[in-house]
């Protein structure tokens, strides 16, 4: 892709993805997916528009999901998150191991060399934070209990799934080393931990020297550089940027509501992001859907992704009613982004084949698409509890 033609490049791809986004909006089917048709069609499999080794929309495409666990950030509160941290800590830890466990067997007892299959497992292991949060945002339930378990193990489940992935891309290397993988594990314990607990606390103090800038929208510049600061420090750690955005926003959630930072980033989100499904999809060769073992492979291990998050998350949770165990292990369901970041790494260190790819993607796709409705018929008596305290409120606000 020559230099002159990276605004045609943009105007393409986003165009095309709000196109097909809002075509499955109508259908009733996240958009996320009509993103990702976009990508498919756009890439070189079908259209060749598309260059899926260009740098520059590669690196859009960095900067979207980075953008996208930085907004998810914003939402939540830490003081609610460690009301349920026990509980979100069980159900990131059991909602790896199970995953780890029936991943690996599966994959390795139908054929696959060990590395292959431990790729494979590892894009099971994280949730899709993202796309959970966006159906509960839409059913007015970000606030509910179930929602800050679930966000609080997602967030978790990246870190130990980023943890196995670094353990994974050792073995593929041959050079895996126990020191490098100690301080790993130490450092991205002191990264969360650290702006966990003092993060916010700096962040209130700066609320004055803040106020005092003349730039244009300072708070929202200075949150934008939090955010890129930190997810360049987790890059350099060994984490995942959306480890490092995603605490940014947290570290930053009790500002954000008084500079409107949630609405700003929303907006920025609503640009950038497509691109990163875009751009994942383009590596998606749809002829390999129609070769029948591989399509039954992408249902056998999307199968395993499901039940083994389910499994997990139920047995976190004992102690909670059977309607919280279906709500949190439903939530948990959505792979999206991180499995097809592990996928690309694979593909980047020539370990996996486009074939093992196809499959990671497919599971993507497939754990997107049945988590929203599985989402809302878990919740679906809660979203009407939900209708009708705002009808209440309204009322009172009406009267008043």
């Amino acid at each position: 892709m020559e230099n002159g033609n990276l605004l045609f490049y943009v105007f393409i791809i986003y165009t095309s993805a709000k196109i097909l986004g809002e075509i499955c909006v109508r259908l009733r089917i996240p958009a996320i997916i009509g993103e990702l048709a976009a990508g498919i069609l756009l890439g070189s499999y079908v259209l060749g528009i598309i260059d899926t080794s260009n740098l520059t929309l590669m690196s859009l495409a960095e900067i979207g999901v980075i953008f996208l666990m930085f907004h998810v950030g914003l939402e939540i509160r830490v003081k609610d998150l460690f009301a349920v941290g026990r509980t979100a800590v069980l159900v990131g830890a059991l909602g790896i191991v199970f995953p780890l466990i029936m991943g690996f067997l599966t994959m390795f007892l139908i054929g696959y060399q060990v590395v292959e299959s431990l790729f494979i497992t590892t894009a099971i292991l994280a949730t899709s934070v993202g796309i959970t949060v966006k159906v509960l945002q839409d059913m007015g339930l970000i606030r509910h209990k179930v929602a800050y378990i679930v966000l609080g193990a997602a967030v978790l489940d990246d870190i130990l799934a980023l943890i196995v992935l670094a353990v994974v891309k050792g073995l593929a290397r041959g050079e895996f080393q126990a020191l490098e993988f100690s301080l790993l594990v130490i450092e991205s314990l002191a990264f969360v931990g650290f702006l966990t607990i003092w993060g916010p606390r700096l962040a209130r103090r700066t609320r004055s020297w803040v106020e005092k800038l003349n730039i244009p929208e300072g708070p929202f510049v200075l949150s934008v550089i939090l955010c890129l600061g930190l997810a360049e420090l987790a890059d350099v750690i060994g984490l995942a940027a959306i480890i490092g955005s995603f605490m940014a926003g947290v570290v930053i959630d009790e500002l954000a509501g008084v500079y409107d930072l949630e609405n700003k980033v929303k907006y920025v989100n609503e640009f950038l992001l497509p691109f990163f499904f875009v751009m994942m999809g383009a590596h998606l060769d749809p002829r390999a859907l129609f070769k029948p073992d591989l399509a039954v492979l992408i249902l056998l291990v999307s199968l395993v992704a499901v039940l083994s998050k389910i499994m997990g998350s139920a047995l976190a949770c004992w102690k909670e009613s059977w309607k919280t165990r279906i709500q949190i292990g439903v939530s948990m369901v959505p792979r999206g982004e991180v499995g097809i970041i592990v996928g690309l790494v694979g593909l980047s260190l020539q370990t996996i084949t486009r074939e093992i790819y196809t499959i990671v993607l497919g599971m993507s796709i497939v754990t997107t698409l049945i988590a929203p409705p599985l989402i809302f018929w878990a919740f679906r008596k809660d979203k009407t509890l939900s209708h009708k305290i705002k009808t209440q409120v309204s009322k009172i606000k009406t009267e008043d």
